[in-house]
């Protein structure tokens, strides 16, 4: 998620790209990012990937 405005100037996990990465390289990834972000992907038989993975709560935003 990308809101410059809300105070958000870049997305510090971005899934997608993990998952770009991984089909690239050919393998299973476990990447870290930003403020305690991990993103876990998997390389599966058929050649799709899988991505889950864990981030850290820090702030309330609130919508305007």
């Amino acid at each position: 998620m990308f809101a410059p405005a809300l105070g958000v100037p870049e997305d510090e996990a971005t899934g997608s790209a993990a998952l770009r990465l991984t089909a690239r390289l050919g393998r299973d990834l476990r990447i870290t990012q930003g403020r305690g972000s991990v993103l876990v992907t998997r390389l599966l038989a058929d050649g799709r990937a899988e991505v889950g993975g864990r981030s850290v709560h820090d702030r309330v935003m609130p919508l305007p």
